[in-house]
């Protein structure tokens, strides 16, 4: 009979933790008939042992995928394709299904026509420490109360903050389920990280809702060292940036803030914890550094590695000229998503003209982006032109109008300079609207560009380039 489920478990040297959850796997009570398939992406130890010995009692398959051609969408991806089920769980190896009911809530939480997905309840494994099951406690997969998350309007999404799209969109692969339905429509995403968030998100503007079912559960924790948080802080913080327009530490300052702060908060929380003083104070002792670690590596993974020279004009503009003279009310430095994209800008709410001087030179070029900050969609209608004057000539001129694909994404622009060669020039930044109120129009990290000329040395920029070479873009748990 075809299996109604099929539980797909990829795995990497997982000979400890793979008996485990296998056994789990096969103790489940249902009524519906499922199967299970463990795929192997090159590991050393005895996992494919470990694997086969349960597949000559029970019916499991083993796949294999070439290390180079893992990543955690493509992988799953593909054993979606080779299994039968019409519900697809998706459980790691080293989480453990903490009882017989863990299926059936998963399959039970998923059975309205309209849920895509859904998600189990997540509790430490025996052993953790202190620190690992406070920060599991802050994450709604640790919580009792069952949530169904959808989006009405997709423009309702667009002009959420990035935490708020995070926390709509949360959806975990430790232990998940896709309708196949769902995934034939929307597949895996080939990413190497967050594919889970990235299907959800693709879900729920498509239409589809999510549920988090905590009557289905597992155990499932990291032993934590600086190591693995300073690479999970660095690849969590590209993914966050690169989809949904998060960005932790834009500036050092915030990351020194940042940890003192969460430092502060975390040992609190620690010594509040219900267990035993000797092991609240080894958590609180190991914490600064393992937080410092998860800090460095989101505030690094921001790091510009650009091959160019080029100068930032954000804290020019915000100390620029302004016109006319009540318009300083009306610009000011900041930063905010438009899209899926995070940026530094100058806010400069219409009738605004930012006046600067700047070096041309013979290969300089003028970047920017132009963009109405999300909120003003709630309260105007008017569009909004933006121009660009070179020593008092139009040079360029867009117009944005109040449409929701406008909160879709930055327009991005670049203009060349060298017909000044390398003369001192005077660059205008023009915002204009016949309606001024809740204008927000800003320019986004406008900046000159010197594509043959090398940037000069910096040790955050070293730093980075460091990280990425030797961070792995297939992060893997283990």
């Amino acid at each position: 009979m075809k299996p109604l489920v099929s539980v797909i478990i990829p795995a990497l040297n997982e000979e400890k933790n793979l008996g485990r959850c296998l056994a789990a796997v096969f103790s489940q009570k249902t009524d519906f008939e499922f199967e299970a398939l463990v795929v192997d992406s090159g590991s050393k130890d005895r996992t494919q042992q470990v694997a086969q010995e349960f597949a000559q009692k029970h019916p499991l398959k083993i796949l294999e995928v070439a290390p180079a051609r893992f990543s955690h969408g493509r992988t799953r991806q593909f054993a979606s394709e080779q299994a039968q089920g019409d519900y697809l769980v998706y459980l790691v190896a080293d989480a453990e299904p903490a009882n017989d009911r863990w299926l059936a809530g998963l399959v039970n939480a998923a059975k309205d026509e309209t849920v895509a997905g859904a998600y189990s309840r997540q509790q430490a494994r025996p052993g953790a420490s202190v620190m690992e099951k406070v920060r599991l406690s802050r994450r709604t997969v640790s919580k009792s109360e069952p949530r169904v998350s959808e989006i009405s309007r997709s423009q309702d999404y667009w002009m959420m903050e990035p935490v708020q799209r995070i926390f709509v969109c949360d959806f975990d692969d430790v232990s998940s389920l896709r309708k196949r339905s769902a995934l034939e429509k929307i597949p895996i995403p080939d990413c190497a990280w967050a594919e889970d968030l990235l299907w959800s998100k693709a879900c729920l503007l498509a239409g589809y809702k999510i549920a988090f079912a905590p009557e289905s559960v597992v155990r499932h924790s990291h032993r934590l060292s600086t190591g693995y948080l300073f690479r999970r802080g660095w690849i969590d913080q590209k993914a966050a940036a690169e989809h949904f327009g998060m960005v932790y530490y834009p500036e050092f300052a915030n990351a020194l803030r940042g940890f003192f702060i969460a430092a502060k908060n975390e040992i609190a929380e620690i010594m509040d914890a219900k267990a035993s003083f000797a092991a609240r104070l080894d958590s609180a002792i190991r914490a600064p550094a393992l937080i410092g670690s998860e800090i460095a590596g989101r505030y690094l993974a921001r790091a510009p590695c650009a091959p160019e020279k080029r100068v930032e004009l954000v804290a020019k503009l915000s100390a620029a000229k302004v016109q006319p003279r009540n318009a300083g009310e009306r610009v000011a430095r900041t930063g905010f998503v438009v899209g899926d994209q995070w940026r530094k800008a100058i806010l400069a709410n219409p009738p605004a003209v930012i006046d600067f001087a700047v070096d041309a030179g013979q290969d300089a070029r003028f970047r920017f982006g132009i963009g109405i900050k999300p909120e003003a969609f709630k309260h105007r209608t008017a569009p909004i032109d933006f121009t660009v004057a070179v020593n008092d000539e139009s040079v360029f001129k867009a117009r944005l109008e109040m449409r929701p694909e406008m909160l879709k994404g930055w327009k991005d622009f670049e203009i060349e300079l060298a017909k000044w060669g390398n003369n001192r020039i005077k660059l205008s930044l023009i915002t204009d609207s016949q309606d001024m109120n809740c204008g927000w129009a800003a320019w986004a990290e406008p900046i000159i560009v010197f594509p043959k000329q090398k940037p000069r040395f910096a040790l955050k920029r070293l730093l980075a380039k460091f990280a990425e070479k030797t961070i792995s873009g297939n992060f893997r748990h283990n």
